[in-house]
């Protein structure tokens, strides 16, 4: 029997915990293919790297399993106007 495949939740922990935008990127991208559609798939393609980063900054900020790495991301969110703690979208104005 063939070794089980780690969960979505898992393998994203993995990426997110490389800060690595690419790698995000290609993660997002082969999960959209395999799981999603056409749309999605476009989504994430259309995404620029400056977007990408910020939404890995707040998908780290989100997870409790990261919680080694939420300083540093919420000093990125913080320096790049985004209030990690705030409503809304958290932008400050």
């Amino acid at each position: 029997m063939p070794p089980r495949e780690p969960s979505y939740v898992a393998q994203l922990g993995s990426v997110l915990r490389r800060r690595d935008v690419l790698a995000l990127r290609a993660f997002l991208l082969q999960s959209a293919e395999r799981f999603g559609d056409t749309k999605q798939v476009a989504d994430v393609e259309q995404k620029s790297e400056d977007e990408l980063e910020e939404l890995l900054h707040r998908m780290i900020v989100a997870r409790p399993d990261l919680e080694d790495l939420h300083r540093a991301s919420r000093e990125w969110l913080f320096r790049h106007g985004i209030d990690a703690y705030g409503e809304d979208d958290g932008r400050r104005n």
